[in-house]
């Protein structure tokens, strides 16, 4: 079986959707030796060094960056050329169809009453027809929890059994063994730590506010937050400014990043706190418990579906009780962690994964 992978997201930051790419695909590979892999993006190289060099993988270049011309133009020639019989898509796939397709659809979000606010009228209304269409038009249906299977399903009027779950898991190089400390370098002795992109679904404010109403800072404990500005936090842009003298030295903002030290940063936190109103997912605290580090996580949306312990979750809209949990944690030991790293990497491993999807692809497209 000849497979393409649009693989443009490599070309771009890093998000949720790459990790799953990478991640699937690496342990895939090995795997599936009756199938060719085609990956398909502008830097081929970058996507060499991603998925390695082997007999059946091939690298192919996309002609424009242009979304639409790759979707309209690049792709569908591609799949020609190459006498392509499966591709396999993230949230979009191409309008003309002339291979089987796999849409990965990581979560509607914006479809939800709630959550409608945090995402601009055009893209909201671009992309619920162009994901709806590519859902019903695919051949496999997949996404990564039971929370966006259901709502995928309810939204879109796909039956439940017709969607199908290949979760997230941590990359497998994402150790603490041999990660390189990086507090010399920064200068953070004790820190609290949040990594994603910014934008107000992501609810930085409340991990803010909670930080400077406990004064940790008075208490040697700086707070970082990692990843680029998305789109613009109004509420949290004017925290910050009403308590910037409290803030000053104490708070800091980090991007461009390298994978290293982000391993580094996960590494030496003594507390990750994620605090997120929605997830389709929510990979950043499987990271840290990887990482042993101690964990405070959203339970809305998908993040419940990581059943962490009761002192280890926390409602995103209440800022009191993150504020008690976040106390009673950094004053607790850690001893729990093993268990509940052990038990997530039971369920969440992309050996699993990769063998589970590889299975699917094959029956559910008749390649079996």
């Amino acid at each position: 079986m000849r497979l393409l992978i649009d693989a443009h997201v490599f070309d771009d930051k890093f998000q949720g959707s790459r990790s799953y790419l990478k991640g699937l695909y690496v342990a895939l590979i090995p795997i599936a030796k009756d199938w060719d892999f085609y990956f398909v993006a502008h830097d081929t190289e970058n996507l060499e060094k991603e998925f390695g060099t082997f007999k059946n993988v091939h690298y192919l270049k996309y002609s424009s960056h242009n979304k639409y011309y790759r979707l309209l133009v690049d792709l569908p020639k591609l799949v020609k050329k190459n006498k392509i019989d499966v591709a396999h898509y993230t949230y979009i796939s191409p309008l003309i169809k002339n291979c089987k397709t796999i849409i990965t659809l990581h979560d509607i979000l914006f479809k939800e009453n709630q959550f409608k606010k945090y995402f601009p009228l055009k893209y909201r209304l671009i992309n619920d027809f162009l994901f709806k269409r590519s859902a019903k038009k695919s051949d496999l249906l997949v996404t990564i929890s039971e929370y966006s299977r259901g709502k995928i399903s309810d939204y879109y009027k796909i039956k439940k059994e017709d969607i199908y779950i290949t979760p997230i898991a941590v990359s497998t190089d994402f150790t603490p063994d041999g990660v390189a400390s990086i507090k010399e370098k920064y200068g953070f002795d004790k820190f609290i730590l949040f990594v994603s992109r910014i934008e107000p679904r992501k609810n930085h404010v409340a991990l803010l506010q909670a930080y400077n109403e406990l004064g940790l800072a008075e208490k040697g404990y700086k707070l970082v937050f990692i990843g680029v500005e998305d789109i613009v936090t109004d509420e949290l842009n004017d925290y910050k400014q009403n308590f910037k003298e409290q803030l000053a030295g104490n708070v800091h903002w980090l991007e461009g990043i390298s994978y290293n030290e982000l391993k580094g940063f996960y590494k030496d936190c003594d507390l990750f706190v994620f605090p997120s109103y929605g997830e389709g997912f929510g990979i950043p605290p499987l990271e840290a418990i990887v990482m042993d580090r101690k964990v405070l996580c959203s339970t809305a949306t998908a993040l419940a579906d990581f059943n962490f312990p009761e002192n280890m979750n926390f409602d995103p809209f209440n800022v009191e009780e993150l504020k008690v949990k976040m106390k009673n944690i950094l004053e607790s030991d850690s001893s729990e962690i093993e268990a509940v790293k052990e038990s997530l990497l039971l369920k969440y491993n992309w050996e699993s994964i990769s063998k589970d999807f590889y299975d699917l692809v094959s029956q559910k497209l008749n390649l079996k």
